[in-house]
């Protein structure tokens, strides 16, 4: 009566005569929207309802007539929830005759859906994994392609995680996942809310995973720096991620660089709010572009409260190893967390011993890493356990033994059973049987002559192998140039030759004499190729000082230390009798240029005066 009612006002407002027909095809359309509206929020509510999948295809099989786009989206809402509570295979249900009937008549209700609702049915239907070639799911893409400029920041992002779910690549997807960055943009300055943290760290993390332009990153970073005292750990370990995916080099983005600052100390405080997973994971993150050569993503403080959350969380000895070994590709680890990791492993006779290949050696790499060994009982259960683990004894080339007799011997460990495998003319002959294995021979040279001059030279490598490996050892282009600024610090260019091969076989990027701290003359041989030491006629009592290239990534972030298997190199040319200078190139090629002779003037003084000498350049 009261739809009766209302209808006959609406005629009243019109200024239309109620006429006999009028009136009963108003109340004949009123009692039918009566009639129909009861049973609808009865089917609605049993839809909502339903206990189980059967019950709800039951519902929508038994009401085609009376069904909506409403209930046909609120039953593949009701099927999503129960597949989610009850863990159900959702290939079951795809394959129930019922479902392919909702799907059916779904299909001739699109065009009454929102874009939200469309959105949403994409959602229900790439989870129960409808495939995304059905004439269904390509339908409802269709037509969010129609409406996109309708779908809102919120949408497009929730969208393309949808789309990135569906597993067959399809034509309609990718045209969307090109579309969707190209909304966002548009959309971004219409809909950026610096007021909302929430969505900035979810806009921030959809631009920078999809290389927006710089002005959106950066209008978005600018909107989160007005949150600095409201980020928590969550949100900073987000943006962190988020950052790590894009360039945050100081000069050119000084305001990302700030909020990642900022984040860092955040999370340098609250490390403890984050789960083991999320702590890995950042700190993997930060690995990855500190090796890129960014340091701007190098934090000290986060370093040291990642090493922390392992002891203070009690994290178990392999969970602790993939965390240590994270840090000690950045910068050596925090002493505490490696002590921690080698009182587990001495307390426990079994850790090592029955460690699995990636656990061993992965153990070995970071104590090289750190340089670090323990002292006394310790060390000598660690190195028992070590010598004990039946991975040792596997004739496989396939893993690096090589490696890790190198990553042993800068610790001081020298394992026969490995050294009688890598020196075997069998294990030589499979291992350098590949292409393009320069490093190969450069690991086997470096191995030959730390055996040789801290251990024993029973073992040696064939003749033709220990030739081609000292045939491999690279000159830098770099010497050149380090050379140039050298002689103008030492007074005169007679005073440096570069590219120096010693008699190991071992090149030394530049060489320099010293006798009574005077440097001397040498004759003119610097050259782009190799020259051997004997050609310099160095004078007896002289002292010979090679300086050693190394990169980046051969040295620790906080120690500027190198680690172990390329200290290796410098401890054994200075047992063999020449003093060297562990030369950070990257660090010396990015000083302005006026610094660059006092650099390494400053760094050649400081070796000499660790031998007791005084260097006098004019």
């Amino acid at each position: 009566m009261t739809l009766l009612l209302k209808n006959v006002w609406r005629n009243v407002l019109k200024n239309r005569p109620l006429s006999n027909s009028t009136m009963r095809s108003s109340l004949s359309s009123s009692i039918s929207e009566l009639a129909v509206s009861k049973p609808s929020d009865a089917l609605m509510i049993s839809i909502k309802s339903a206990p189980s999948t059967a019950e709800v295809l039951a519902a929508i099989q038994n009401n085609i007539g009376s069904l909506t786009h409403r209930h046909m989206l609120q039953a593949l809402r009701t099927l999503f929830e129960l597949q989610k509570s009850n863990s159900n295979d959702p290939e079951m249900l795809i394959k129930d005759p019922g479902f392919s009937v909702l799907c059916q008549n779904f299909k001739k209700h699109l065009r009454a859906l929102e874009v939200n609702e469309t959105i949403e049915a994409i959602k229900v239907l790439s989870y129960l994994k409808v495939p995304v070639d059905s004439l269904l799911v390509q339908s409802l893409l269709q037509l969010v392609r129609y409406n996109i400029n309708m779908i809102s920041l919120r949408q497009i992002m929730f969208l393309d995680f949808i789309l990135s779910r569906f597993d067959t690549k399809n034509h309609l997807v990718d045209a969307l996942r090109l579309a969707l960055p190209l909304a966002f943009q548009i959309h971004l300055p219409l809909e950026l809310d610096n007021q909302d943290l929430t969505l900035l760290r979810d806009m921030l993390m959809y631009s920078c995973s999809h290389d927006l332009p710089d002005r959106c990153i950066n209008n978005i970073v600018t909107g989160l720096l007005l949150h600095d005292q409201a980020i928590d750990a969550h949100i900073a370990r987000s943006i962190i991620w988020s950052l790590c995916d894009v360039n945050c080099t100081e000069k050119v983005f000084p305001t990302r660089v700030q909020l990642l600052h900022i984040c860092c100390d955040i999370l340098s405080e609250r490390i403890n709010k984050l789960s083991y997973e999320d702590v890995l994971r950042t700190a993997a993150k930060l690995k990855g572009r500190i090796l890129e050569k960014h340091p701007e993503y190098y934090h000290q403080e986060l370093m040291d409260s990642i090493a922390g959350y392992v002891i203070s969380n009690n994290v178990p000895f392999e969970n602790g190893l993939l965390v240590a070994r994270v840090l000690s590709r950045i910068a050596h680890t925090n002493l505490s967390l490696i002590e921690y990791l080698c009182f587990q492993a001495a307390s426990n006779a079994n850790i090592l011993t029955n460690a699995r290949t990636n656990i061993l050696f992965g153990f070995i790499n970071c104590l090289a890493n750190n340089n670090y060994t323990p002292s006394g009982d310790e060390w000598t259960e660690i190195r028992s356990q070590i010598s004990r683990n039946p991975i040792l004894s596997v004739n496989s080339t396939a893993l690096p033994w090589t490696k890790v007799c190198l990553e042993l011997a800068s610790l001081g460990v020298y394992e026969e059973k490995l050294l009688r495998k890598v020196f075997s003319n069998e294990f030589l002959e499979k291992y350098l049987a590949h292409e393009r294995n320069d490093l190969d021979y450069l690991q086997l040279l470096t191995l030959h002559e730390a055996v040789h001059t801290f251990h024993s030279k029973q073992y040696t490598l064939p003749h033709e192998v220990l030739q081609r490996a000292r045939n491999s050892y690279p000159v830098h282009a770099i010497s050149e140039e380090l050379e140039t600024y050298l002689v103008r610090g030492l007074g005169s260019p007679e005073y440096a030759v570069r590219n120096v091969m010693l008699p190991c076989g071992i090149v030394a990027d530049v060489v320099l004499c010293l006798k009574n701290g005077l440097p001397l003359k040498l004759a003119p041989l610097s050259s782009e190729l190799k020259v051997p030491l004997e050609k310099l006629n160095i004078p007896p009592g002289a002292v010979v000082i090679c300086i050693m290239n190394f990169n980046y990534g051969c040295f620790s972030m906080n120690s500027n230390r190198l680690r172990g298997t390329f200290r290796l190199i410098i401890d054994i040319l200075e047992k063999q009798g020449y003093w060297t200078v562990a030369f950070n190139i990257n660090e010396w090629i990015n000083a302005p240029a006026h610094e660059r002779t006092p650099y390494i003037m400053r760094e050649i003084n400081y070796r000499c005066g660790e031998i007791g000498m005084k260097l006098s350049a004019t």
